[in-house]
């Protein structure tokens, strides 16, 4: 199969819409629930741990509700009805060398960056290893990452521009969000400390550069979103693992602030 050209004019995301009574409608109201409710459970447990140190409980919960948002604005964007609607992998696309070596290399840099590199430069400080928990973590946490992407995707397309101009405004606008939210909130409030202030910029050339810009090239080409959520959904999974991310019942950790968030 060809690259993906159908995709250029009328773009991969349908715009905002109202109620259709279609599964994904269904999911976001069950999530819209469930995040009232965690959100009073939030406000009663914030008030018994400390506001500077990594709190398991709290983190679980800030990152459920995150969690949460970007599901609602990918139901609200399109983004949603695309992965629950559209096939994984389009008809033909089995059968493009181009799509097979590019899957290909997207799998070869998601193992070489998120197996072996990005756990280099990691530290756990002896946290303990609970691998359902954060695998399970990494899961979602990779699931609402990728479709964060998309959303900015389908905001970007709605202009009009052609894939490769929307790639590459995509690109440019993660690189902004991806930094203020990684460090300023991200890194503080949910991931317990675990950067290396000397190994960051590795981390970011040799790990999430390249599996960012093979995941958009891959995207802009042939469009599979599920792919490309669950490619980042086994990325984070990865991550998680590596900087042994602690489960909920785990007790309060360390201070946490801006600098343990850039790293020791």
């Amino acid at each position: 199969m060809p690259p993906l050209d159908s995709m250029t004019a009328a773009g991969t995301f349908d715009p905002p819409r109202v109620f259709t009574g279609g599964l994904e409608d269904w999911i976001v109201l069950g999530v819209l629930l469930f995040a009232s409710v965690l959100a009073q459970v939030f406000l009663v447990q914030r008030n018994k741990h400390p506001d500077n140190v990594h709190s398991p409980p709290l983190a679980w919960l800030r990152a459920a509700l995150y969690f949460s948002v970007v599901l609602v604005l990918s139901w609200a964007t399109g983004v949603l009805q695309v992965l629950v609607h559209v096939p994984c992998v389009l008809p033909g696309q089995q059968s493009s060398p181009l799509w097979l070596g590019l899957t290909a290399l997207w799998t070869v840099a998601t193992v070489w960056g998120y197996v072996y590199w990005w756990p280099r430069g990691t530290l756990t400080y002896d946290r303990k290893l609970y691998l359902v928990p954060q695998v399970l973590f990494g899961l979602a946490w990779g699931f609402t990452s990728g479709q964060l992407t998309l959303v900015l995707w389908a905001l970007v397309e709605d202009f009009g521009f052609a894939r490769w101009l929307t790639a590459l405004l995509v690109f440019f606008l993660l690189s902004g969000y991806g930094q203020i939210y990684q460090s300023g909130w991200w890194d503080i409030h949910v991931s317990p400390p675990h950067n290396r202030r000397a190994t960051n910029a590795q981390k970011v050339l040799f790990a999430h550069l390249p599996f960012l810009l093979i995941a958009l090239t891959h995207f802009t080409l042939f469009g599979n979103a599920l792919v490309f959520v669950g490619f980042h959904a086994i990325a984070l999974a990865c991550s998680s693992v590596a900087m042994r991310f602690p489960p909920f019942w785990e007790k309060d950790g360390p201070v946490v602030n801006r600098e343990t968030a850039i790293g020791v």
